[in-house]
């Protein structure tokens, strides 16, 4: 069985890989540790602007997976262009979460998206239809206490 699987190839996340792009050169050089990781996001986004599995539309994952990369892309200075096309992407796409089934939300978006939301303000990444997120985050509330 163990043979079977090859040599263990993993999937990449694009969530995982914006957070690994934001990691700091460890010398202290002010640039990326992993730039790769900034290229693979820049080669990675979509045709409509986002990022993720290009098979399957998933509101949540597909929003904090986008939302991540445009993070790290802005943090970096980067393809303002792919920022660009990611912040459309994000508001024409983020009220689907207010109808998308809170029992498919990703383990940990209700702690990471908030967080996400907290870094993309201190970039000056506008979130426009704020009511939505407000009301996303009382969906995760009550999802928690059930």
């Amino acid at each position: 069985m163990l043979e079977s699987m090859g040599d263990g190839e993993v999937s990449i996340s694009a969530y995982d890989t914006a957070w690994v792009a934001l990691v700091k050169d460890l010398n202290g050089t002010h640039s990326p540790q992993f730039p790769s990781s900034l290229e693979w996001i820049a080669n990675n986004q979509l045709h409509d602007g986002s990022w993720g599995d290009s098979q399957i539309f998933q509101a949540h994952d597909r929003i904090i997976n986008n939302l991540a990369c445009v993070i790290a892309l802005k943090t970096w200075k980067i393809h303002p262009k792919k920022c660009e096309k990611g912040m459309e992407f994000l508001q024409a796409n983020i009220r689907r979460l207010e109808d998308e089934n809170a029992e498919h939300m990703p383990i940990g978006f209700e702690i990471a998206f908030p967080s996400l939301l907290e870094m993309a303000k201190s970039l000056d990444i506008q979130i426009h239809h704020e009511d939505s997120v407000i009301n996303l985050q009382n969906l995760i509330h009550e999802f928690r206490t059930h």
